[in-house]
């Protein structure tokens, strides 16, 4: 070996789970390399503690005991009364994220529908802008008759002033 070997490799050695030919392989690159064999050591000591512990025995009322206090727990009376414990638990089951995982997708695409009808539909939709390729188009003879008009409203104009001007002021009198 020309690298360290990954844990898993030292785990599986300290716990004599690798082949002969890896585990000799292991063990010639830990008398080489400090680290290897630092890992190697504290490893062991782990694995003789751990072959060493003797757990306390368990008594023979134990199970009975631990089932006792899981119903004893169950039946105690919420804090608002019975009713207030269901709501609570209707509640909380309501909010789960794994209710909200399956709803949101469908809220969003329902609010993208009515948003895009709503505003597809709406009245004050803004003016398109004009294309001038499309706008007006005059001809000679149009635009001569325009001239003319134009013309006659400028001298209705003036024949109006012209009125205006040449009455008396009856306000005067």
């Amino acid at each position: 070996m020309t690298h360290c070997p990954t844990e898993d490799l030292l785990l599986d050695y300290t716990a004599g789970c690798l082949d002969p030919v890896q585990a000799a392989l292991f063990e010639r690159h830990a008398d080489q390399c400090a680290h290897c064999a630092a890992l190697r050591t504290a490893q062991a000591a782990v694995w003789r503690s751990l072959d060493e512990w003797n757990p306390a025995p368990v008594s023979a009322g134990f199970n009975r005991e631990l089932w006792r206090r899981i119903d004893a727990d169950a039946r105690k009376p919420s804090w608002s009364g019975e009713w207030m414990g269901e709501w609570k638990r209707g509640f909380a089951a309501a909010t789960q994220f794994s209710l909200w995982k399956r709803v949101a997708p469908l809220a969003v695409a329902v609010a993208l529908v009515v948003t895009g009808f709503v505003l597809d539909h709406s009245g004050n939709q803004p003016a398109k802008p004009a294309n001038p390729a499309t706008s007006i188009v005059l001809t000679i003879g149009d635009a001569a008759q325009l001239e003319r008009a134009l013309d006659d409203i400028q001298l209705l104009h003036e024949v109006d002033a012209e009125a205006a001007a040449a009455k008396p002021d009856s306000k005067l009198m």
